[in-house]
Formats: C-alpha cells, structure tokens, sequence
C-alpha cells in the first residue's frame, strides 16, 4: 500500500552548521543541533508516520516555512551512502568551475537507484 504524509513547519529554514572540531572530536553545534530537534518534534506532535522500505522526500523552503513531503515508493537502490552525501561531494566539486559557490544552486531533485 502506498503511503503519503506532508508537513507544514512555520519556522525559518536554517542551513546545517559545520562539523566543529573539539577537544573530545568533532562534534555539531549547539544552534543546529536545537533546529534538527525541532523538526523532529513537529513530525511526532503533528503523527507523522514511520515509512518502512524506500522513501520519496520533497522538500520546499519559503522564507518563513517549511513543506516536506514524503511518500513511499517501489524503487530500491543498490547505492548503501546517504543520498545528500553523494549530492554534496558533487556541489562542492563543481564549486568555482560551474558556480562561484553552491549557495547558488536553489533547485534540486535527488536521486538513488
């Protein structure tokens, strides 16, 4: 059975913060650690299901809000890496040769298979 779910977050989105290096290793900053929360939160309170096998995810940033949908799909990769570590090593390779910066990039769709 096919399964669809989309969350409507009134928060400003927040770009993930940098891995820090400490005297105990690397660690995430205190400021995205809290907004990761957040939006876990809002996915419980508001009864946002457990999708089981692959997933579909669109996500759309306003300048207030924050829209994800998730929906389940028969597609399955033999790829085992997360899928926005494969997006940025690309972004940043063409980092200086396609764009002066991947902050540029605003439309992206992903995928694995």
């Amino acid at each position: 059975m096919s399964k669809k779910y989309t969350l409507t977050i009134n928060k400003k989105p927040k770009a993930k913060g940098r891995p820090r290096a400490g005297k105990f290793g690397m660690y995430t900053d205190k400021a995205t650690r809290e907004y990761e929360q957040s939006i876990k939160d809002a996915y419980v309170a508001d009864g946002g299901p457990l999708f089981e096998g692959s997933v579909g995810m669109t996500v759309t940033f306003y300048k207030e809000k924050i829209t994800i949908t998730l929906d389940s799909t028969e597609s399955v990769s033999p790829l085992r890496g997360d899928i926005d570590n494969y997006i940025k090593s690309i972004m940043d390779a063409l980092n200086g040769v396609a764009y002066n910066d991947d902050g540029q990039v605003i439309n992206l769709k992903a995928y694995k298979r």
